[in-house]
């Protein structure tokens, strides 16, 4: 009994495929974190430069209306490629106006671009604007701001949870204050 257990205990074959099956699992969760986390930088680094670009060809133009901003829109779906942004997404562009004392209120807004329903982080038309206290308006200034939501499915949920990402950019009109949408 005891060259048995000797034996076995000496034996090698085996040990690189028990190490492995050990090492798997590990692996696997390196890989499809890496993946995972590396399709959040994309997104991440897509949805700035989309807010960016959404807000900068508003903040171009001296009279904004209803046409042009709705023509903007379909850019974003392209920025986006290879992320699905008709059903996962929404872009919002609001009107900032400084009302005095450091206040702030939203003239006007537009949704577009996607499908998803989601209301704006600023505020709504009519009401105070959430905007940084950095951010700090005189009266009667405006300031363009573009935010985009995305519902972001991660491909395996091993390593992270589906979430809502969202990012916004601020930039003053170039040629006009934008204070109203012209029809």
């Amino acid at each position: 009994m005891r060259q048995k257990l000797r034996d076995l205990w000496q034996e090698r074959r085996g040990v690189v495929a028990l190490e492995f099956a050990l090492v798997l699992p590990m692996l696997v969760l390196l890989l499809t974190g890496g993946v995972e986390f590396g399709r959040m930088l994309l997104l991440s680094q897509k949805l700035q430069n989309g807010a960016f670009i959404l807000a900068d060809l508003a903040a171009r133009e001296e009279h904004l209306s209803d046409a042009k901003l709705t023509a903007i829109f379909p850019a974003i779906a392209s920025l986006m490629e290879p992320f699905e942004f008709d059903t996962n997404a929404v872009a919002i562009v609001s009107g900032v106006q400084g009302i005095g004392d450091g206040d702030a209120e939203v003239n006007w807004q537009r949704s577009g671009g996607g499908t998803l329903v989601h209301s704006s982080a600023v505020g709504v038309p009519g009401g105070e604007a959430a905007i940084p206290e950095a951010l700090v308006l005189a009266d009667k200034e405006t300031v363009v701001v573009a935010e985009i939501f995305y519902e972001f499915q991660p491909l395996f949920e091993l390593v992270l949870d589906p979430m809502t990402v969202h990012k916004v950019a601020y930039l003053k009109p170039r040629l006009g204050v934008l204070d109203a949408l012209e029809p």
